[in-house]
């Protein structure tokens, strides 16, 4: 184990205590930091343009197997830092994991394990790799007496853990906020600051001394709950995992992270404004090529202080609204991820804020924003399995409110029109007006839904266009007009040149008088609550099921082909499928045919109606209890 003596016998210290208590005493890294210096008898890694790994990850035979190493600094001391690349090959891609490997005088620190690579023991295994490195002088020549290492973990993630199993015979210091539920005896807990702790033999450890070099443990989550960063503050390293990213992060795993990674994030970017040119070690270092990283003026510079206040202006522009999002198409249909100059962040609307879609709410006058198609990974022509919103060229906006309700802006050459009002939380028409870019805005209801009709006053001044025979207050507004089946609203042309008019089309059920908007040139169709929303949220009827499904059968006679992608009141995904209609007709026509026995657990309340089908096309039908007889 480490000498970490002092740490343990200190009293326990909180993460802002500790940060300020860490200060260069001297600078002793000597000169910048070399990311490409591979190590003799070691292969250089592969990569394309945008650095993603080609092949095995190597450029040539490597008999280290799946390990290369770069020797990437040497301080003033003699103690030397290698960035250790792991590359594990799939079917389908290569996926890169980055170590890096800490030499003090009596110790070394090597953080993370990265991944479960086929290796042989004694060979070419991780274990082996680090022993060879410290026990050999840069000219190759063995050292007579070489240090060992210990190893800390930035968070818990399989792919930067993936070889801890072979380091029982020394210490593995683990994130005490990703801590395992059955962590083995070696492992001891680290966070920020060390003290008492709940996990492991009840002290955390937060200051390694590995010998005329002192690590300290910093707190950095928000990826994890325990993401933790290994700081060398004298040679100006900070080992970060996957708590920065390398040119994005992943923060869309979980509820409540968005926020709380914004204040980590600006504690941050002020704690290292005192440590001048410090360098920042990811754990995917292949990652820095990639996206806005890989343009001027950054290409492909290795990470530094910036990257952290870039990131958090990506935070701040995505909780104030004032940065539209973009679908992550690397995910799927419920990510996003927004950015501001060279760094990017992966979220969900649904779990933007503590407590999720139900249990969480925005400040009442936040809004949030993704535009859809985004301009990342968007081909040239509309292709692949996103080819539904490629074809979207009216500058279309999701805009989310602070009670999840979904409102969506299309704009044209002549008119934007904002679809949906939500609850009446302030703000939304000043929100909405700087995104229609100077272009004259309308608004459109298609419900007497509160969610659709709550924001209504602060369209005063706005045309506003309801739902033929709704009866909705129209008290202070001073231009609107009443829409119906065979009335279009014309915007235009869009970004391609194309006319567009969003066209009327009636679906009672939800609401007597609900109408839907379909754009048959973008191939959208704006269902409001008159399908529901896609998940156990479901359709809720005020009609009965038979009713239902000869208004939705007229409906698709109508509509049916005309779209390729469907968006509700309640969206918080950027692309629901046209199939989810169909799973809207199979649930109600199933009730009719087997009436009670159909139903499937769901609101209290509510008889619940559940389509056939894969996850991210079943429908849920909700009806009134009370309303049971009318089935």
């Amino acid at each position: 184990m480490l000498a970490v003596a002092a740490a343990l016998a200190a009293a326990p210290l909180g993460a802002g205590a500790a940060q300020a208590a860490i200060r260069p005493r001297r600078i002793t890294r000597t000169g910048p930091v070399r990311y490409d210096d591979v190590v003799p008898g070691f292969a250089r890694v592969a990569v394309n343009a945008t650095g993603a790994p080609l092949g095995s990850g190597f450029e040539g035979p490597n008999p280290w197997g799946s390990y290369t190493a770069y020797l990437a600094s040497v301080s003033t001391l003699g103690h030397r830092t290698w960035r250790i690349e792991n590359m594990l090959v799939s079917p389908t891609f290569t996926q890169g994991s980055t170590m890096w490997l800490f030499e003090g005088s009596s110790r070394a620190l090597l953080v993370d394990t990265a991944q479960n690579t086929p290796d042989v023991v004694g060979v070419n295994d991780l274990k082996t790799v680090a022993r060879h490195l410290l026990g050999h002088d840069d000219d190759g020549t063995p050292r007579a007496d070489p240090v060992d290492f210990d190893v800390a973990i930035s968070h818990g993630h399989g792919d930067h853990t993936g070889k801890n199993y072979l380091m029982s015979d020394r210490t593995v210091y683990f994130p005490e906020g990703d801590w395992p539920a059955s962590a083995p005896a070696y492992y001891v807990p680290t966070r920020e600051g060390g003290g008492p702790s709940p996990r492991g033999d009840g002290r955390a450890v937060g200051t390694f001394d590995l010998g005329d070099r002192t690590i300290h443990a910093i707190d950095l989550h928000g990826h994890t709950p325990g993401s933790t960063g290994y700081l060398d503050a004298e040679n100006l390293l900070l080992a970060t995992g996957d708590a920065l990213g390398s040119a994005y992060v992943w923060m869309h795993f979980a509820s409540g992270t968005t926020e709380p990674y914004r204040r980590m994030l600006r504690g941050m970017r002020n704690f290292l404004r005192r440590f001048e040119g410090i360098a920042l070690l990811p754990a995917h270092f292949y990652q820095v090529n990639q996206y806005p990283r890989n343009l001027p003026p950054v290409n492909g510079r290795p990470l530094d202080a910036d990257y952290v206040s870039d990131m958090l202006e990506a935070a701040s522009g995505l909780l104030d609204g004032t940065i539209a999002a973009e679908p992550y198409r690397t995910v799927g249909r419920e990510v996003g991820w927004i950015g501001y100059a060279s760094a990017r962040m992966t979220f969900t609307f649904a779990n933007l804020y503590p407590g999720g879609p139900s249990g969480g709410r925005a400040p009442d006058d936040d809004y949030h924003g993704m535009a859809i198609p985004g301009t990342y990974n968007v081909p040239a022509a509309p292709s692949g399995p996103y080819a539904a919103i490629d074809n979207i060229k009216t500058g279309l906006l999701m805009i989310r409110d602070s009670a999840n309700q979904s409102m969506y802006l299309v704009r044209g050459s002549e008119r934007a029109v904002l679809i949906g009002s939500g609850r009446g939380t302030p703000g939304l028409m000043h929100f909405a007006r700087r995104w229609s870019r100077g272009t004259e805005l309308e608004l459109v209801v298609t419900s007497d839904d509160p969610g659709q009709i709550g924001g209504l006053s602060q369209f005063r001044h706005n045309h506003v266009h309801l739902p033929r025979g709704a009866s909705i207050p129209t008290t202070g507004l001073t231009s609107y007009s009443y829409v119906g089946q065979g009335n279009s609203i014309p915007l235009g042309t869009d970004a391609a040149g194309r006319p567009v008019a969003l066209e009327v089309h009636a679906l009672p059920g939800h609401s007597p008088t609900g109408i839907t908007l379909l754009d048959p040139v973008s191939r959208v169709l704006f269902s409001g609550d008159a399908l529901g929303e896609q998940g156990p949220g479901g359709l809720v009827l005020d009609s009965s099921l038979q009713e239902f499904a000869a208004a939705l059968a007229a409906w698709r006679s109508r509509t049916d082909g005309r779209y390729g992608v469907v968006y509700t009141a309640h969206n918080h995904q950027w692309l629901t499928s046209p199939a989810y209609v169909d799973s809207v007709q199979a649930a109600v026509l199933d009730g009719i045919a087997r009436g009670p026995a159909a139903y499937v657990p769901g609101r209290p309340g509510f008889h619940t109606l559940r389509s056939p089908g894969a996850a991210d096309v079943v429908a849920y039908v909700l009806l009134p209890a009370a309303r049971r007889a009318r089935r």
